[in-house]
């Protein structure tokens, strides 16, 4: 075990190339073991720095063993613990702090725009020609699948109490789309039953959309004659009777009922109340109720859920 002292800061050092101390190199030459061997060749550089240790301030405590080490130390002698703890360097603040759920619905909300995205260019370039099929009823236009158009549905057969006038004036005019005039005596009616009941059937079940009425075009004839006025509407399908009150307008623009069913194969109309015939430039009033023309708008009904569409028969009275 070789002893000596370093000659920079004068501690003892054993068996050591450095002083624990300052850290100075310790040349073999000047040990005891040094000088009297032969198995060291003295080599010595021009302008060696040789460290310079400066000791000021307190000695520091090894925070880990509690030794005394000198101030300038930066681990403890005895143990090697570090005997100073410079701050850290601190990471910049991230500029935004995504928590999870925040990741979480940016994910979904990126998700939600590629789906919308390929649902449009699907549509956009997909052939729609095998799509949907249309079908025309009388004046109707259906279109299955993509969109309804509603139109005119075609009225097979109408059917009036009381039936209308002899000749010309009878319930038939009411559809045939011609200025020609259905016709009731309505004085002739009981006192305490006077209505007129109209029953319109189609080829197949519909969707009515509203009923357009039509009055007498000429104003002086149109307040001559009695005019509907109270309506009470039923259909197939419809539980509760559906009330309206006509305007006491003349033609030939129609009055539009904003009545609607779905899967209907008939419509009755109840007229309830009139408007009064009245003395037009010292002519007498008429008798009778006139009325031009009545118009169902809708389309077919098409159910592919259940294709057995069965038809009933309208209530009696």
């Amino acid at each position: 075990m070789a002893r000596h002292v370093c000659t920079n800061c004068g501690a003892t050092v054993v068996d050591e190339e450095f002083c624990p101390t300052c850290g100075s190199w310790i040349d073999p030459l000047t040990t005891e073991r040094g000088r009297n061997s032969d198995e060291f060749e003295e080599f010595d550089l021009e302008d060696r720095p040789v460290p310079t240790i400066t000791r000021t301030g307190e000695p520091l405590i090894c925070p880990s063993c509690g030794a005394t080490n000198p101030p300038n130390n930066r681990h403890c002698e005895e143990c090697g613990a570090r005997l100073r703890q410079g701050p850290l360097p601190a990471a910049p603040r991230p500029a935004v702090q995504a928590t999870a759920g925040v990741r979480a619905v940016v994910a979904l909300s990126g998700l939600l725009g590629v789906v919308i995205l390929a649902a449009l260019l699907i549509n956009l370039f997909s052939d729609d020609s095998g799509g949907s099929t249309t079908t025309l009823t009388g004046d109707t236009t259906s279109t299955t699948g993509v969109v309804e158009v509603p139109g005119v549905i075609e009225i097979i057969q109408a059917t009036c109490t009381p039936p209308g006038l002899e000749g010309a004036f009878g319930c038939s005019n009411l559809i045939d789309e011609t200025d020609d005039e259905f016709q009731i005596n309505w004085n002739e009616l009981p006192a305490n039953s006077k209505t007129v009941e109209i029953y319109l059937e189609f080829a197949e079940p519909m969707v009515v959309q509203r009923i357009d009425w039509t009055n007498i075009a000429d104003p002086d004839r149109f307040r001559r004659n009695y005019r509907a006025k109270g309506l009470r509407i039923e259909a197939e399908g419809n539980p509760v009777p559906f009330p309206f009150e006509l305007q006491d307008e003349p033609g030939p623009v129609p009055q539009q009922v904003g009545f609607a069913t779905i899967r209907s194969n008939w419509v009755k109309i109840i007229i309830t109340s009139e408007y009064a015939a009245e003395v037009v430039n010292d002519f007498e009033p008429f008798d009778e109720l006139a009325i031009t023309e009545i118009t169902i708008i809708g389309y077919r009904f098409v159910d592919t859920a259940a294709p057995d569409q069965t038809t009933t028969t309208p209530p009696s009275g």
